[in-house]
């Protein structure tokens, strides 16, 4: 795959952006409701900031390879630490056509660490705040709330992470818990989305039991843009009945419009339970094997290309993942994007999250 790395002095001196390095914040503690848009100097940025975001994009788009935004990012370790270089991390998403990646950070290196590390590639990497999957916010430690709340309202963000609901154990990590969708922890997050414009990712286990909880929060805020993680995976067939298939999900677009999805980048071997050898199902229900490759389902592939304006790309990698980063976006191009209309898979694999992150359709 061809070689996308801008030169940053370069790009900057090419476009005369300025970066500011600091911007008015606009956070009430009493999570009062603020226009869908921030002050004139703060717009000013985010103005400057797309514009490079849309440099990026147009210079990586050419007839053999759309480009891509990764919406669904872990960065840094639960120790506070970065396990990889940042040049390490563009030189992944340079051999792969990412173009742009929401920049999400581990609640242990706070929201300032996604802020620093997009600043080394401004044209590349997104603002966003923290993902919500560490003990702090499991533990609804109000502190952190406010401090969620606050940053999102600074308009220095465009993107907020994957805050965790239902989570059951996965290949990289023990959690099995449960924040309902409906608890104050989501009061916050779905108000301040609401109030700014600024989407976030949800993981949400997909049992029946749980669903009218994030149902009830989709009809409060309608104006919040929720991006469901995972989609088209099955991880237990007894309790996810009403909404792991196509129609299912078809059901819940028509409902709800502030509603999107990011579409699942494990393979067709990957299980539940992890690491289990003896027991457990594949949850990959999207695919099916095909040799060595895995295959988009027909019926999946119709969802996609009906739907194209409400599903986005998300890798899902983190630092236990990472030596995995190649093999899937290979899939996502293999077993999606190269499948669907061309119109589907451009709006899947940037127009739609352009949207989400700046509000604007991209010219």
């Amino acid at each position: 795959m061809g070689n996308y790395h801008l030169d940053r002095r370069e790009f900057l001196q090419s476009t005369g952006l300025i970066l500011f390095s600091s911007l008015p914040a606009l956070y009430s503690p009493k999570l009062s409701a603020t226009p869908n848009a921030f002050n004139d100097s703060v717009e000013r940025s985010r103005k400057e900031k797309i514009e490079g975001y849309r440099c990026t994009l147009r210079s990586m788009k050419n007839p053999g390879q759309l480009p891509i935004i990764d919406v669904e990012h872990h960065w840094g370790t639960d120790k506070g630490v970065l396990a990889f270089s940042v040049n390490n991390l563009i030189s992944r998403m340079d051999r792969n056509g990412v173009a742009l990646t929401w920049l999400g950070v581990n609640e242990s290196m706070g929201n300032e660490s996604s802020i620093n590390e997009s600043q080394q590639f401004p044209e590349r990497l997104v603002p966003t705040i923290m993902h919500g999957d560490g003990p702090r916010w499991h533990a609804r430690d109000q502190s952190l709330l406010s401090e969620i709340d606050s940053e999102v309202r600074t308009g220095k963000y465009f993107a907020m992470g994957e805050f965790e609901a239902r989570h059951y154990i996965s290949s990289t990590n023990n959690r099995d818990i449960h924040t309902p969708v409906n608890s104050n922890n989501f009061e916050v997050i779905f108000k301040a989305a609401a109030d700014t414009g600024i989407p976030f990712l949800l993981h949400h286990e997909a049992e029946d039991k749980l669903l009218p909880e994030l149902e009830q929060m989709l009809v409060k805020y309608p104006d919040a843009k929720v991006i469901w993680c995972h989609v088209g995976r099955n991880r237990n067939p007894a309790t996810w009945t009403s909404f792991p298939t196509p129609e299912g999900v078809r059901g819940f677009l028509a409902k709800y419009p502030n509603l999107y999805f990011d579409i699942l980048q494990s393979g067709r071997m990957s299980k539940f339970p992890p690491r289990n050898l003896f027991g457990g199902v594949y949850d990959s229900v999207m695919y099916y094997q095909d040799g060595d490759a895995d295959k988009l389902r027909s019926e999946w592939l119709k969802l996609f290309n009906e739907s194209p304006n409400r599903f986005a790309i998300g890798s899902d990698i983190n630092s236990g993942r990472w030596s995995q980063y190649d093999e899937k976006f290979e899939r996502f191009r293999k077993a999606i994007l190269s499948n669907l209309s061309p119109n589907s898979a451009e709006l899947i694999a940037y127009l739609n999250a352009w949207r989400l992150m700046t509000s604007e359709t991209l010219v």
